[in-house]
Parts: C-alpha cells; sequence; structure tokens
C-alpha cells in the first residue's frame, strides 16, 4: 500500500510545483516602462479625438474658472455657440478635461467633453455617458 500512495502524491507535488513555478515567472513579467507623457501620447495617437484648433477657445479652456461663457462664431459644436464651461478635473487617463455645456442659437444645450493633449492644445473627445439629468 505505501506504494501506491507514493505514486498518487508524487504527480499532485509535481503539478503544484509547476503551478508554482508559473506563478513566480508571472511575477517577474517586466512591463514597458516610459514616462507618463509618452504614456500619454500613446494614449491620444489612438484616441478619435479631435483638436480644437481655434487659439481663443484653448485659451479660454486654459484659463477660465469653471461657470466661464465665450461666444463663438465657429466650433466643433457648430456655429454661433456659447460655451460654459465647467471646473476642470484630473482623468482615470492622466489628462486634464472638462466638461461644457454648449448653447446653439435655438437655445438648446447640449455636453461635450474636452480634454488637454498639449500644454497649449485641447482636444474635443467623444461623450461616452450621461446621466438623465444631461450631466456627465
Amino acid at each position: 500500500m505505501p506504494k501506491t500512495s507514493f505514486l498518487v502524491v508524487r504527480p499532485a507535488r509535481m503539478l503544484l510545483a509547476a503551478l508554482s513555478m508559473a506563478v513566480i515567472s508571472g511575477c517577474a513579467t517586466s512591463y514597458p516602462s516610459g514616462s507618463a507623457s509618452q504614456q500619454q501620447r500613446y494614449v491620444l495617437n489612438d484616441d478619435s479625438a479631435k483638436p480644437i484648433l481655434d487659439e481663443s477657445v484653448n485659451g479660454f479652456l486654459d484659463q477660465t474658472p469653471a461657470g466661464g461663457v465665450i461666444s463663438v462664431a465657429n466650433s466643433p459644436w457648430g456655429d454661433n455657440v456659447e460655451i460654459v464651461a465647467d471646473e476642470s478635473y484630473l482623468a482615470a487617463s492622466g489628462r486634464e478635461c472638462r466638461r461644457l455645456q454648449v448653447i446653439g442659437m435655438s437655445g438648446e444645450a447640449r455636453r461635450a467633453l474636452v480634454c488637454k493633449a498639449s500644454s497649449e492644445e485641447w482636444v474635443n473627445q467623444r461623450v461616452i455617458t450621461q446621466t438623465a439629468e444631461g450631466r456627465l
């Protein structure tokens, strides 16, 4: 009988040893390193965000406090709109972002989202989720 139990225990020990090696080798895996700005560029390169080319809108987004308003003749959200900026925040991507309320000539308001792509340029992000109250 001792021989039979030895045959059963040995494969179990071998399996346990193999699993332990797999777990340990997973801990030793190296991941690409790089600065936050390199990783940020990678995110933006794969992103469908559209740059905001209007210098006055970029300046407004950089400097205005929450509740600030600007009227623009041409924007990514249409012509002759009023833009109301919410407070900026740090997104999970590490970028500075701002929610916007865009009010058209007819008075209809819609939400927009912009994030900082570089030290001077903001990009118009696609809004993914929205609550029933119209807030992101």
